[in-house]
């Protein structure tokens, strides 16, 4: 399916600020989309010479190998993995049409059980959808890849695979220290976009941005959040959705965000046909 041959995945170890990671994250795409476009500057200036001296304009083979490996030089896919503050994040849907009333209430809230978590910020954001919480307790991952060095794999095709390596993890994955698997049984509710435990209650958002074939954000899974920081709001457009959880929804009490997002990128890269993940781990100090 890809021309890609490694998956890497960026694990962030300790809890950031959410504006750290989506700063963390334009980075990485904008790493991309400036090599797409020095791809694209070469591609166009030998057509260029080529319609400019009729087929006869040649390179010498030094030329043509600097050249060659210029337009080697993709970047690999990349998931970035995340556990971050409290923080309401809006997605484009509303946009235009969320009030400062609203937002104030976000600041506000006090949740049920982490009542030391320092006070939710809200946070405008560039994927799709509506109103999303992204906090302690939950497993954020960023997918960052050219959907053209893909075969036949539009934006809703990422979002499929999105989904089922979600519902593959909550299922399949081993954890704790027996590696017993979650067994977490999941399904989709009519047309929406997300994964819900089969008593309706939503365990994991998904939106992504898309600019000229670079993807961006991801998915959100529900590990061991304080649940009240979701369900005191609507979320995602849904006025009567609960929120549920790894921790509702099973015995293993000890299930850890690390093991859910090295689970994930795992699920998530057999299902893109990359069979080689590079995991780096990182507290985030050194990355601006």
């Amino acid at each position: 399916m890809s021309s890609a041959k490694v998956l890497r995945h960026l694990q962030f170890t300790k809890r950031i600020p959410f504006e750290q990671g989506l700063a963390i994250q334009e980075q990485f795409v904008r790493a991309n989309l400036d090599m797409k476009k020095l791809q694209s500057k070469i591609e166009h200036k030998l057509i260029e010479l080529d319609d400019k001296y009729r087929g006869t304009a040649t390179v010498n083979s030094k030329e043509k190998e600097i050249l060659d490996r210029i337009m080697e030089m993709k970047p690999n896919p990349m998931v970035l993995t995340f556990e971050f503050e409290p923080t309401y994040t809006g997605g484009k849907r509303i946009k235009k049409t969320i009030t400062p009333e609203q937002i104030s209430e976000f600041g506000n809230f006090e949740p049920t059980n982490q009542s030391d978590n320092p006070k939710p910020k809200f946070v405008q954001t560039e994927r799709g959808g509506e109103i999303t919480f992204h906090g302690p307790g939950q497993m954020v991952a960023y997918i960052i890849m050219d959907l053209k060095a893909f075969r036949d794999f539009p934006a809703r095709c990422l979002i499929s695979a999105i989904e089922t390596a979600t519902k593959n993890t909550l299922k399949h994955s081993p954890v704790g220290e027996s590696r017993s698997t979650l067994k977490i049984e999941t399904k989709r509710v009519g047309d929406k976009t997300g994964v819900w435990a089969l008593n309706d209650e939503k365990i994991a958002s998904i939106g992504i941005h898309v600019r000229r074939s670079i993807t961006s954000h991801g998915v959100c899974i529900n590990v061991c959040p304080d649940l009240s920081y979701l369900n005191n709001f609507e979320m995602c457009g849904t006025p009567d959705g609960k929120a549920t959880s790894i921790l509702q929804e099973t015995t293993k009490s000890n299930v850890t965000v690390q093991e859910i997002s090295i689970a994930f990128v795992r699920q998530l890269a057999k299902l893109l046909g990359i069979y080689t993940v590079e995991r780096m781990q990182t507290d985030g100090s050194e990355i601006k």
